[in-house]
């Protein structure tokens, strides 16, 4: 007797990728604390600073070419375009390379960020691009609907970036080992990645990268282009808030703060490994089904997390504050912001209204929700503030920005996905 779609035994086996992506989710923030432990203050913030020039750099090093490639790879899938799918995937790797050159040379120069230095920009953009590279090779079993293969893929990495980083944290005591050892990670796991996937479509590593050079003229470089600056301002708001303590906090008090938002990054890392199965689902449906339908699925999909998250988070605070007293008392100035900093974490992870306007052509919408978000919520923050006036920034006061920011954040894109529902 045949099962029913619903419960067909592949779709079964794909269930399981939940407790694996659960597993490599915890194994980051894990990895996280296990560093905060091994490093010193000073170094755990030096960690930081690279993580964050890291991310950065991820969201402008394809210049807005992998939003689209996420778009597109699942429609070249069903149309039969696997070709035009993977010169758009070299595409994306040869704009990320080529990024981390110019910026390593800006660095090699005495180029320098706020609160990071040249040695540890240069270290932070090739960490980026290996992370950019691994991300946009893990794109083909999200689009394929691969969702267990591409948990295990987060997983392999997430295992060897916790041993190994761990293990050269606690031999060499160096920041800079450490992001080192992780870039070398995830740079050979896309390799072997793409390497397979080559050899799938039987495709040549030689003819790709042909194609990918000679079509690059070819690039819809104007939706390109919105979609970076989409998520370079969507990025802004996530992130400002690291940004600003780098700025204004001393080293001490910017990993006090780093620390703290390791929440945040979890968040952000939960949002993007459940959105990894959600986009490709949302992206399939609005092109068999449309607007409505796919509205629903992420309306459902934001209140169950919101709902899930809510419950969980309200025990997890008095965990978190008694796990961090006991067991990391060098970062006691931060247990006051895990409340607050759980709810911004719920806010981030059950967002799925951007994923509805970027899937569904309104990209441009969503860049200026963005843009209005960061500017009022600067604003306000600086109302609240006044740095101008030569008054301490606290820890709390930068937590506060990353509320607000993401308060303002998720109320635009929720209303705006629900203005276009019925288009």
């Amino acid at each position: 007797m045949r099962l029913p779609l619903a419960m067909s035994p592949r779709r079964i086996r794909q269930l399981w990728y939940v407790p694996v992506l659960a597993t490599a989710m915890g194994l980051v923030m894990l990895r996280l604390l296990v560093l905060a432990h091994l490093l010193d203050v000073h170094a755990f913030a030096v960690f930081s600073g690279g993580l964050l020039v890291s991310s950065t750099f991820c969201m402008v090093s394809c210049l807005g070419l992998q939003s689209l490639l996420q778009r597109a790879w699942p429609v070249h899938l069903v149309r039969g375009q696997e070709l035009r799918a993977m010169v758009t995937a070299a595409q994306c790797n040869l704009l990320a390379l080529a990024s981390a050159l110019v910026l390593c040379l800006c660095a090699a120069a005495g180029v320098s960020l706020p609160g990071v230095e040249p040695r540890l920009l240069a270290a932070g953009v090739v960490h980026g691009a290996a992370q950019q590279v691994f991300l946009v090779a893990t794109t083909e079993s999200r689009s394929r609907g691969e969702a267990l293969g591409y948990a295990w893929q987060q997983l392999t990495r997430a295992g060897l970036v916790f041993t190994l980083g761990a293990a050269a944290a606690a031999s060499t005591a160096s920041p800079m080992v450490v992001i080192c050892a992780e870039t070398l990670i995830s740079a050979s796991l896309a390799l072997t990645i793409v390497h397979r996937s080559l050899a799938r479509a039987a495709l040549g590593w030689g003819s790709v990268l042909q194609l990918a050079v000679h079509r690059i003229p070819r690039v819809p470089w104007r939706s390109a282009l919105t979609m970076m600056a989409v998520m370079l301002v969507g990025f802004v708001a996530l992130n400002a808030d690291r940004w600003v303590a780098s700025h204004l906090l001393v080293q001490e008090g910017f990993a006090q703060y780093s620390f703290v938002a390791i929440l945040l990054g979890v968040a952000q890392g939960a949002q993007s490994l459940i959105n990894a199965s959600v986009y490709p689902l949302l992206a399939r449906r609005f092109a068999s089904s449309g607007h409505a339908v796919t509205f629903r699925i992420c309306l459902r999909a934001s209140c169950w997390l919101l709902a899930v998250g809510v419950l969980v988070s309200v025990p997890m605070a008095g965990v978190l504050q008694y796990s961090v007293a006991r067991w990391y008392p060098q970062y006691s100035e931060a247990i006051g912001l895990i409340p607050l900093l759980l709810a911004v974490a719920v806010l981030r992870i059950s967002d799925f209204s951007s994923s509805y306007l970027l899937i569904t052509g309104y990209e441009r919408r969503l860049l200026v929700l963005n843009g209005a978000t960061v500017v009022c919520g600067t604003l306000i923050w600086l109302a609240w503030a006044t740095p101008w006036k030569g008054t301490p920034t606290t820890l709390w006061d930068i937590s506060l920005l990353a509320a607000l920011l993401s308060l303002l954040g998720s109320l635009g894109t929720a209303g705006a996905a629900w203005a276009v529902r019925r288009a």
